[in-house]
């Protein structure tokens, strides 16, 4: 809407200063138009006082200019709405970015690895539209809903850890962004997959997760990192571990368990990123269940286009503005 504004914006003011200057050109260059070559018939039709001349002169004028514009910014009417099948999968794809994610138990660290499996998931999908959401102690929608594939692919590779400044793991939060992202009037098959490595959680209830997922959409877990655990790397400084407010290092593990609880309030499946075998193929077989399994549908408008109505109309107005005299003018103005 705001783009077809714009563009009829733009061609008022083209048209408007064109026929300025044709105007100026005219008024300059060429003598007032010679009623003796047209028939004295037409003439007296058509000759009229001078002050009305003027005002009936310039408003038809302007009515022929208007009419040209709106036959330029191309008018359509006939609005068909028509069913258009679409087999595909609605797919948000939830990233933990705290900085427990730049463990290394799996190489060549845990989000580095999710980076990894979220491009060759996305190099098997098609006809799938994918978004992604970022989340630490808080989060955004990094990338809304598209089915551009090489943008979203730049996008994943730019996902760090440093992308959001608060610290912790607000689970709640992030699924509440990322059903937020799909279109509530789109019957498609929607899915979350959540990646994370359950840490910093103390402060979560299930049941402040329960009450964002419906019936509609489907959440899968997906477990990052090792039971055992490892320490958290600081970027930029080798050799660095994080430290708690004690002083001790910080030992990142994955919380298994409580993922689990997660992922039995909606119907999904628990996955688990291991340092040998890769992921991302029992990802795409859900996500290829799921386009197997529907087959939705949307509308869209098909226009049919009437700018030669208004384009008669302006070359009508703009002929008889023409043909109006306003007395004894010895040069001929545009706009009079």
């Amino acid at each position: 809407m705001i783009f077809e504004f714009l563009n009829f914006a733009i061609i008022c003011l083209t048209v408007f200063f064109v026929t300025l200057i044709f105007s100026f050109y005219r008024s300059t260059k060429y003598k007032i138009f010679d009623n003796r070559n047209f028939s004295k018939k037409l003439y007296q039709n058509l000759y009229i006082g001078n002050s009305e001349a003027i005002a009936i002169k310039t408003l038809i004028r302007y009515l022929g200019i208007l009419s040209l514009v709106i036959a330029i910014s191309g008018i359509k009417t006939g609005v068909t709405v028509k069913p258009v099948e679409r087999k595909g999968v609605d797919i948000v794809f939830c990233v933990d970015v705290s900085l427990s994610m730049d463990s290394e138990d799996i190489k060549p660290s845990r989000i580095d690895k999710v980076k990894f499996e979220l491009s060759k998931i996305i190099d098997n999908l098609e006809g799938d539209r994918i978004g992604v959401v970022v989340f630490s102690g808080s989060n955004f929608l990094y990338l809304p809903l598209t089915m551009d594939y090489d943008a979203s692919k730049l996008f994943i590779k730019s996902i760090d850890t440093s992308m959001i400044s608060s610290r912790g793991t607000d689970i709640p939060n992030a699924i509440k962004t990322s059903v937020e992202a799909f279109d509530d009037e789109d019957d498609q098959q929607k899915m979350i997959f959540l990646f994370t490595d359950g840490e910093d959680h103390s402060d979560i209830l299930i049941d402040d997760i329960s009450y964002l997922i419906n019936e509609k959409i489907d959440l899968h877990v997906i477990g990052v990192g090792s039971s055992k655990g490892s320490l958290i790397p600081i970027k930029d400084k080798q050799n660095s571990f994080l430290k708690n407010e004690s002083g001790e290092l910080v030992l990142s593990k994955l919380n298994l368990n409580f993922l689990r609880k997660i992922s039995t309030f909606s119907n999904g499946k628990l996955l688990r990123i291991s340092k040998s075998e890769p992921i991302s193929n029992n990802i795409v077989d859900i996500i290829k269940k799921g386009e197997d399994s529907l087959i939705s549908s949307f509308e869209f408008s098909d226009y049919e286009h009437k700018f030669q109505y208004p384009l008669a109309v302006a070359i009508f107005l703009l002929m008889i503005s023409y043909f109006i005299s306003t007395g004894k003018r010895k040069k001929w103005n545009f706009w009079f």
